[in-house]
């Protein structure tokens, strides 16, 4: 992996051109920040049922009751296809993704904060295509003691198992593409995370949305079901 350097020779916690396949993302952003306006701003131009889902609400402090909110592409493995079908050029980037384990557009509304926390596991690498970004100054991400911010079109990568938070003190939205993968220097595929994330789910914010029985059942179809996640 490369890593960037910061002056004080400690190494950053954000680092790009992890991967190879983030250089194919970087070149197809605008098509992808394209799908991503379509099913924003114009929802009735869209073909298939879909639905911006609420992300764990209880560690964000907003102005807006939308503060956070995701449309997810895959889930842990299991596929949203609704969602893949209304952003086919994104869905067609992500199906070259090696050991992809989740894929969803992000969006921070204005005044919003997600609060300090930690991811699951050390397994996975988080990764952001800064596709909507007003200011630099205003919209950060901080993983533990350390702060950055987006460019619009590139993609940088963090471990998210450690402390991090991002806000959106700005007047205009926020959006990224967030891409989980496998870690590289761990010795766990992509199927062997979902089966481990799903079979081991505790988080009663996903268990509101349905049991551990069903999840199951939609990581064994490898798609959601119609009334999941749709309107």
């Amino acid at each position: 992996m490369k890593s960037k350097e910061l002056s004080n020779n400690i190494i950053s916690h954000f680092r790009k051109n992890v991967f190879p396949w983030t250089k194919l993302l970087e070149d197809n952003w605008k098509s992808i920040q394209g799908e991503m306006q379509l099913i924003l701003d114009y929802p009735k131009n869209v073909k298939h049922k879909n639905r911006w889902f609420l992300a764990h609400p209880h560690y964000v402090k907003s102005n807006s009751k939308e503060g956070w909110k995701t449309y997810e592409f895959y889930f842990f493995g299991i596929k949203q296809l609704n969602h893949c079908l209304n952003c086919p050029k994104t869905y067609e980037l992500l199906q070259q993704i090696p050991e992809l384990v989740t894929a969803q557009f992000s969006v921070l509304n204005p005044h919003t904060k997600i609060e300090p926390h930690k991811g699951y596991t050390t397994m996975v690498l988080r990764n952001h295509l800064a596709l909507e970004i007003p200011s630099q100054e205003l919209c950060k991400i901080k993983v533990e003691n350390e702060e950055a911010s987006w460019v619009e079109g590139d993609i940088i990568t963090f471990d998210d198992s450690k402390m991090h938070e991002a806000w959106n003190l700005s007047d205009k939205r926020r959006i990224v593409l967030m891409i989980d993968v496998a870690n590289p220097e761990s010795k766990y595929t992509a199927k062997q995370i979902n089966q481990y994330k799903i079979e081991n789910l505790d988080d009663p914010f996903l268990l509101s949305i349905a049991d551990k029985k069903n999840w199951l059942a939609w990581l064994e179809k490898g798609e959601f079901p119609d009334n999941v996640l749709v309107e």
